[in-house]
């Protein structure tokens, strides 16, 4: 059946006070379907619905009025979805509650055919891979060509629906407009991560556009007004294969740790860093964390770079620490498990412990220190106020003979012109980290200074009051 006019419906479902019809059908491709959905009653609960066979629901529209039914007023609603189809889809029985009675209708055959050839606009979707293993990093690029000639002057973009893919946009992808002959020609790149094994599909991405025509009025006065098109890029879909294992990480990597110093003084800061790189996806993983008995340790922002070559996705990650202490400890083994997509089973990185010595924990002007006790690793990586006095005041204040303290404060007063080099907030903080565990204004400004630098906070610490802290703690 086809009614002619401004509404064209095609199949519709009656049943009792529902009814449930498209407005066109067949479509072609690129143009957006309309599904209707009305019901007449007292009291009417409408569905739910964010999809329509695979393709999402890209628009909802409501309308309510009031109408005469044999002499009853009744309340009639209606739904309208729009979605753009790339191929023939079957829509499923949908259940409407009316006057607390559950009505569903039949299913209904959409009929999409292939669209017309349009040499003005070209939308299409690529994807790095038809099969992949949950969390292995697919690339998918959308591309879009468009004749130098056409005069577009609006337009609007619906990116592809990605249901059950983490994603993120490579901006690094999105900004040229390429030249090619007669076209010009946009790209845009996702990085996907499937979230879960099966079929997964990609809905279809839409552009719409708008020209612009001229028609004349009653009184024969040209009038230019935009026409809107729209055009729908292809579908896709990727088999998603399980892992043998739950892990976080899916390539293959390598794993470095390493220190600046393997000897220090008593609170002199060892720096220590871990850097993992190679092909795959290191978005998810969370960062090192770092557990020493009886130490102070400050840890860095991680640092994560990315990049698409030919070979995949290469990535990296970096960590930094800086750790402080009144003794001898050792940075224990760092491990990394991964499922690596060469090998195709589970594999373990595992970086050596390595020892730290503190050269002058044994005599502290003399004074042997009392054998370690196990104690909470102290980690400084959120704005909470630090405390890391009480952890080695006692030590300290037995470590300095009258006789050196003059000396030192003599070597003051001979130097009062005396200036600190800096290279910026990190130098002055590392400064500060010698002096964090035997003076609590040392230690609330190293804090300041963190948060700073790593945390863009203002606390207008200045060069000037480090350097009179620093020259009353000399």
């Amino acid at each position: 059946m086809r009614i002619l006019g401004s509404i064209l419906i095609v199949v519709i479902a009656l049943f009792a006070d529902v009814r449930v019809y498209l407005k066109s059908n067949p479509i072609y491709q690129g143009e957006p379907a309309k599904l209707v959905i009305e019901a007449t009653g007292d009291e009417i609960e409408m569905p739910k619905i964010n999809k329509i066979g695979p393709y999402p629901v890209a628009g909802v529209a409501h309308s309510e009025s009031v109408v005469n039914v044999d002499g009853n007023l009744s309340v009639k609603k209606a739904m309208i979805l729009t979605f753009y189809p790339d191929q023939n889809v079957t829509i499923p029985p949908i259940s409407v509650k009316v006057n607390d009675e559950n009505v569903t209708s039949q299913p209904l055959q959409l009929i999409v055919k292939k669209a017309k050839p349009n040499s003005d606009i070209m939308f299409t979707l690529k994807v790095s891979k038809k099969e992949a293993f949950v969390s292995e990093p697919i690339i998918a690029e959308l591309e879009l060509k468009i004749k130098r000639t056409l005069n577009i002057v609006d337009y609007s973009f619906e990116p592809p629906k990605f249901d059950n893919f983490w994603v993120k946009e490579l901006k690094s992808s999105n900004k040229y407009l390429e030249e090619h002959g007669q076209y010009l020609i946009k790209r845009i790149k996702f990085l996907l991560l499937p979230q879960k094994s099966g079929m997964l599909y990609i809905a279809p991405a839409v552009f719409k556009y708008a020209v612009p025509d001229t028609t004349r009025d009653l009184f024969g006065f040209s009038i230019t007004a935009p026409k809107w098109k729209s055009v729908v890029s292809n579908s896709a879909s990727i088999l998603v294969k399980p892992l043998p294992e739950d892990v976080g990480l899916v390539g293959d990597f390598t794993i470095d740790a390493s220190v600046d110093k393997k000897e220090l003084k008593t609170n002199e800061p060892c720096n220590f860093r871990v850097k993992i790189e190679g092909i795959g996806n290191l978005e998810s993983f969370d960062g090192i964390d770092l557990n020493i008995s009886g130490v102070t340790i400050y840890k860095d922002k991680p640092k994560l770079k990315e990049r698409y070559t030919k070979d995949g996705l290469v990535s990296s990650f970096e960590q930094k620490f800086s750790i402080i202490a009144d003794r001898s400890y050792t940075i224990p083994a760092i491990n990394l498990r991964y499922f690596s997509l060469k090998e195709k089973r589970i594999k373990e990185l595992r970086t050596e412990p390595i020892h730290i010595k503190i050269v002058d924990e044994k005599a502290v002007n003399g004074v042997q220190p009392p054998k370690q006790q196990p104690a909470k690793t102290k980690v400084i990586h959120s704005a909470k106020p630090v405390n890391v006095w009480g952890y080695f005041a006692v030590g300290f204040a037995l470590g300095f003979g009258v006789a050196l303290l003059m000396a030192i404060v003599g070597r003051f007063f001979n130097k009062k012109s005396a200036s600190f080099k800096w290279n910026g907030k990190k130098d002055l903080l590392n400064k500060l980290l010698p002096h964090v565990a035997k003076d609590k204004r040392a230690a609330s400004m190293a804090q300041a200074l963190y948060e700073e630098i790593y945390e863009n906070k203002r606390h207008n610490i200045s060069k000037k009051e480090v350097e009179r802290l620093l020259k009353d703690l000399v």
